[in-house]
C-alpha cells in the first residue's frame, strides 16, 4: 500500500473513532437526561411520604350577636357581626325563620314559630312551635349548613324550657319547681324539685351540658348534675338580686345584680368573686370569656375586650334609627349565616331630585342600595319632598315578597332626627300594580302575594318631620 493510501486510510479510521466517540457522548447525555426525568416524574407522581401536605387554613369564626330590639311598633330580631365596626353587616332573624319554615313543608302557620337559641358553636338553631291548639311545646332542632331539621322535642306547655348549648338536651319545669330532663327529644326523665317552690330563677346549663345552675329564694346558687340525677352543690353568694346570666369556661358564672347595679364574675371551684363592671342591661359574654357586650346607662350599644378592659368600636344600625337594643347571644361559627339574607340587586337606580353634595357626603340615588347605612338618597327641592320619587330598575322580571327599609338619614342618631322621615309612600311596579304602605315597620311583606316586575317606583306621599332640616332621606333598601 502506498503512503498516499495509508494516510487516507487513517484519516478515515480516525474520523470513523471521533464519529463514534461522539455518537456514544450523546446517547449517554440522552440515557442520562431521561433517567432525571423519569426521576423526576417518580418524585411528582408519588412524593415522599415525609414530604409534609399542605392543608387548606381554617376558616375563622365570626363574632355574631343576637340582637333584640324595640322602637314602639314592632319588635326586630337580628344578627349583627361584631367585627364589623360599621355595623352594616347583619341578618334579620326573620329571614333564617323563613327559609327554615319553608325547608319544612309542614301545614302550620309560620307565625307561631319563635327564636328558643343557638347552639354555641352556630351550626345549629332551635325554634319553638307555640300553637293555641296544641297543649304543649314543640322545639325544633335545624342544621343551619343545610336547612334539614335534626330533631325535635315535645314538652308541656306550662312554665318554660332550657336547651343546652349543643341544644342535645332540653331541661323544663311543670308546676315552677318540679324539673324534667330529655336527651334529643328521647324519653323523659324527672329530676325532682329542686326547692320549695316559692322562687325559681330560669335555670343555666354548664357548656357541656351535662349540669345546671339556678339560683333558689335564699339567694344560693344551685348545681345539678344531670348524670348523677342529684344536686351536688350549695353556694351561698349574699349578694342581693342575683341572677345567673351565663354558665362560661374555666367554671365562671357571670352573674347580675337588680339591686345594686352591678355584674360579677364568679368562680365555681375556687369561690372567688370580682365584680366586672357596673351592671348594665342585658350583658352578654363571649364563652372564651374575651368578649362583654351590653348597653350602658344611655341606651348604647357597647363591647369590651374583658383582658384589656378596652372598648371595641361598633356602630349599631337599629339603635341609630330610634331602635331599643339589647344583646342576647353571642354566636361564634363558621357557619355561612349571610345565605339567608336574600337581596334582589338594582341595575339602575334614578330619582327626580338629588340633595347636592355637602361637606364630602353624597346624596346620590345610588346610595339607597349601595350596603352601607351611612350613606342615603336625600331628595333636592324646597319643602319637605312630597312627590318627589325614586325608581329601582332590576333589568328583568322579578318576584318580589316585600322588603326592608332603613329609613330616614342613619349616618348617626343626630342625622336621624334632625332629617326627615318617610312616613307614607307609593309604590309603583312595571305590572301595573300600585300599592302604598305606611312606614310603621323596619321589614314590609307584600300583603296579598309576592309581585313581578321588573321595576319598583316609590314615591313620597306624607314625612314624619326632622327637628331642623326639611330634607327626606331613605338611607338602605333591601328587597326580597
Amino acid at each position: 500500500m502506498n503512503s498516499r493510501k495509508r494516510n487516507k486510510t487513517a484519516v478515515w479510521i480516525s474520523k470513523i473513532t471521533l464519529f463514534v466517540l461522539i455518537f456514544s457522548m450523546l446517547c449517554g447525555c440522552i440515557q442520562s437526561s431521561e433517567s432525571q426525568k423519569a426521576v423526576q416524574e417518580r418524585k411528582e407522581t408519588h412524593p415522599s411520604v415525609s414530604q409534609s401536605k399542605r392543608l387548606p387554613p381554617a376558616k375563622k369564626a365570626v363574632n355574631w350577636l343576637l340582637f333584640e330590639a324595640e322602637n314602639g311598633n314592632m319588635p326586630v330580631d337580628y344578627l349583627a357581626d361584631m367585627d364589623d365596626p360599621t355595623g352594616n353587616t347583619y341578618i334579620e332573624l326573620d329571614d333564617i325563620i323563613d327559609e327554615l319554615y319553608a325547608s319544612e313543608g309542614e301545614a302550620y302557620p309560620k307565625n307561631e314559630l319563635y327564636l328558643e337559641g343557638f347552639s354555641d358553636d352556630g351550626r345549629r338553631i332551635a325554634l319553638c312551635r307555640e300553637s293555641q291548639d296544641l297543649n304543649y311545646l314543640i322545639i325544633k332542632i335545624f342544621d343551619l349548613s343545610t336547612t334539614k331539621k335534626l330533631y325535635e322535642f315535645k314538652v308541656p306547655n306550662r312554665d318554660y324550657a332550657v336547651m343546652s348549648p349543643d341544644l342535645r338536651k332540653c331541661v323544663y319545669t311543670d308546676d315552677a319547681a318540679f324539673f324534667y330532663y330529655m336527651n334529643q327529644g328521647q324519653e323523659t326523665k324527672a329530676l325532682g324539685q329542686l326547692n320549695d317552690g316559692h322562687y325559681l330563677n330560669l335555670p343555666v346549663f354548664s357548656p357541656d351540658g351535662n349540669q345546671f345552675a339556678l339560683v333558689d329564694r335564699k339567694r344560693n346558687v344551685l348545681i345539678y348534675d344531670l348524670s348523677q340525677n342529684k344536686q351536688i352543690q350549695q353556694i351561698k353568694l349574699g349578694i342581693e338580686g342575683i341572677q345567673i346570666e351565663q354558665w362560661l369556661y374555666n367554671n365562671q358564672l357571670l352573674l347580675s345584680s337588680y339591686d345594686n347595679d352591678k355584674l360579677y364574675m364568679f368562680n365555681i371551684q375556687t369561690g372567688e368573686k370580682k365584680q366586672l363592671m357596673k351592671a348594665t342591661e342585658s350583658p352578654a359574654l363571649t364563652l372564651d370569656n374575651h368578649r362583654v357586650a351590653y348597653v350602658n346607662s344611655k341606651g348604647e350599644m357597647q363591647q369590651q375586650d374583658i383582658q384589656t378592659g378596652l372598648s371595641i368600636k361598633y356602630s349599631n344600625v337599629f339603635y341609630r334609627i330610634g331602635y331599643n337594643v339589647s344583646p342576647t347571644q353571642w354566636v361564634q361559627t363558621t357557619t355561612d349565616l349571610m345565605k339567608y339574607r336574600k337581596n334582589i340587586t338594582a341595575q339602575k337606580i334614578i330619582a327626580s331630585s338629588t340633595l347636592p353634595d355637602q361637606a364630602g357626603n353624597s346624596y346620590a340615588a345610588r346610595n339607597i342600595m349601595d350596603g352601607d347605612a351611612s350613606t342615603a338618597w336625600c331628595e333636592g327641592v324646597k319643602g319637605n319632598g312630597i312627590g318627589e320619587w325614586i325608581e329601582i330598575d332590576f333589568g328583568s322580571m322579578q318576584e318580589l315578597k316585600g322588603f326592608e327599609l332603613i329609613n330616614g338619614l342613619a349616618k348617626s342618631s343626630n342625622a336621624f332626627q334632625v332629617n326627615n322621615r318617610v312616613k307614607r309612600m307609593k309604590l309603583e311596579f312595571s305590572n301595573g300594580q300600585t300599592i302604598m304602605v305606611d312606614n310603621d315597620f323596619l321589614s314590609n311583606a307584600f300583603p296579598n302575594s309576592a309581585i313581578h316586575t321588573s321595576f319598583v317606583k316609590i314615591t313620597i306621599v306624607a314625612v314624619e318631620q326632622g327637628s331642623k332640616y326639611h330634607d327626606t332621606c331613605m338611607s338602605e333598601i333591601r328587597f326580597f
